[in-house]
């Protein structure tokens, strides 16, 4: 197919502060309020001008730069990509801001995007605030996740696109074999049209022109986000585990995040709900086909759960030396172990994410890292032309758009219904008759005054179940109507969740070409912590 010239589309944002929109945890409302008793949990709070004392700081203590470019040149050498971005960060005044997902199919839920886009918008602020210094947004590959049904799917708008693997262990590792299979089913539903098939030849290029999932992901992204500077890193490598060893070996040995993890949530569960415990040793025993944890055994020393695999302590030190890649991180060193490698500066995350990042602080403190400013990731709900159409049709605002499904229909019934629904002035009429009753009656015996009040009650009682039983008897009759809400709902809460959390990046790159990209990074703001609602302009 010979390419077109593209149509620009231009977004307009508007904003809905997270507090009134409902989807965050108290938690993560605290801190974009910058509360107080959650201020021992973190180091600083992620505003521009916080930056540059994390900067001094991590320059200070970061001493990892010339492995890390060694090893993502080796990375990108073996993937066959060029990436200029890497030999930035061989200077001693380059530093990231990154953000990570599972390798997810096809990325997964379009929040992935979301995550990536924060990290780019970010570095082009901190750019303008210090042009001393220069910033690569980072994209972590989890690669080494062995949860390969949160990863093996991705959602289109009425239908899920499913992977089976007949593989065990860390998806990243996965091989790429019988994802033919989905890019026809892909096809199939895109259909025709220039974005449908570049998505399809993405999809093609990533994972049918690679071996494993983890070199799918990274070609990608690249192919998404390598022209704004995004540099892919996959933290499943030996030479950047051999970097780890005193980490995984004080781990090891002395179980020293438990401790510290125990202590912050002793703390932190006065007031909010803590979602990661930590264990006695909190890496996994990793091979190709396996990810399992690592306990101490009081005859040998070490064993791996679910294998006859055990090891004395000093064959365990000796395998760490040797074979670092055989040890992976759990969720509470993981980020321990990003930071350690990294000269990274802030974490870009969902809401879930940074509720447990705020347990980890004393890890890091126990094992002398740097802890990085927490910064929640952009949450966008795209109101497509169609969308719109119908808010406009149904009478309702932005303001409606996170009030309860059944607030909205009930006042679209009234709305519709005018003054049938309403018995207000039957009710008023009422209190004038007992009012009236009543006082005649207090000037006969005022002990029947209480018999006014109570018949007053069951009158009024009776009157609200005729109003309840009129709005279904209308419910009934504006069928019509109610559908095209739910059809409205529908769009912008696929199946009853976010469109964030529920659609992949297709359904809106199908619309919107590569606009979908520039145009978001271009008008969204990771500073501003508010929902944004984003809508398609004309086109240019």
């Amino acid at each position: 197919m010979e390419p077109k010239t593209a149509e620009k589309i231009t977004f307009s944002v508007s904003k809905i502060p997270y507090s009134d929109a409902g989807f965050l945890s108290p938690l993560i409302l605290d801190y974009l309020a910058e509360g107080e008793r959650l201020k021992p949990f973190y180091h600083r709070f992620p505003l521009p001008e916080n930056f540059g004392a994390q900067i001094e700081e991590k320059k200070e203590n970061y001493r990892h730069r010339g492995s890390l470019h060694a090893a993502l040149k080796k990375q990108y050498a073996a993937a066959r990509i060029k990436c200029p971005s890497i030999d930035f960060l061989a200077s001693e005044d380059c530093f990231t801001v990154t953000t990570g997902h599972q390798v997810c199919l096809f990325t997964g839920p379009v929040y992935f995007f979301y995550k990536i886009i924060s990290a780019i918008k970010s570095c082009r602020v901190l750019e303008q605030k210090y042009p001393a210094a220069r910033f690569v947004p980072l994209f972590w590959m989890a690669t080494e996740d062995h949860d390969f049904e949160e990863a093996n799917h991705f959602r289109l708008r009425g239908e899920k696109f499913d992977w089976e693997s007949g593989r065990g262990g860390a998806v990243g590792r996965m091989p790429t074999e019988g994802l033919d299979e989905v890019a026809e089913a892909l096809r199939e539903n895109l259909g025709t049209g220039w974005n449908a098939a570049e998505l399809v030849q993405l999809f093609e290029k990533s994972y049918l022109n690679h071996d494993n999932i983890a070199d799918a992901t990274r070609y990608l992204v690249h192919s998404l986000f390598g022209e704004y500077g995004v540099v892919c890193i996959d933290g499943d490598d030996p030479e950047l585990k051999a970097l780890a060893y005193d980490s995984f070996r004080k781990e090891l040995y002395e179980s020293t995040a438990r401790t510290a993890v125990e202590n912050v949530n002793i703390e932190l569960s006065e007031h909010y709900t803590t979602q990661a415990h930590a264990r006695e040793i909190n890496l996994f025993y990793l091979d190709d086909q396996l990810r399992e944890r690592i306990v101490r055994n009081p005859k040998t020393g070490f064993e791996v759960v679910n294998t006859d695999l055990c090891f004395s302590a000093e064959e365990m030190d000796t395998l760490l030396k040797e074979h670092p890649e055989r040890f992976s991180p759990n969720v509470i060193l993981r980020p321990l172990y990003q930071e350690l490698i990294l000269p990274n500066l802030a974490y870009i995350g969902g809401g879930g994410e940074l509720a447990y990042w705020f347990q980890l602080k004393g890890v890091f403190e126990a094992f002398g890292v740097t802890f990085p400013m927490l910064m929640l990731r952009n949450s966008v709900v795209m109101l497509e032309a169609e969308t719109r159409a119908m808010m406009d049709d149904l009478g309702l605002s932005e303001s409606d758009i996170f009030n309860p499904a059944a607030d909205i229909e009930e006042s679209l019934l009234k709305r519709e219904s005018a003054d049938a629904l309403q018995l207000d002035d039957a009710r008023d009429q009422l209190e004038k008759v007992f009012t009236d009753v009543q006082h005649r009656l207090s000037k006969i015996d005022v002990t029947l005054e209480k018999s006014v009040g109570s018949g007053h009650a069951r009158v009024e009682r009776i009157v609200d179940n005729l109003e309840k039983k009129m709005l279904r008897a209308e419910r009934r009759k504006q069928e019509v109507l109610l559908n095209r809400l739910y059809k409205w709902r529908e769009m912008i809460f696929p199946q009853g969740s976010l469109q964030e959390r529920n659609l992949n990046m297709a359904v809106f790159y199908m619309p919107y070409g590569k606009s979908f990209i520039s145009e978001l990074i271009d008008k969204l703001d990771p500073f501003d912590f508010s929902c944004s609602l984003v809508s398609a302009g004309k086109r240019a």
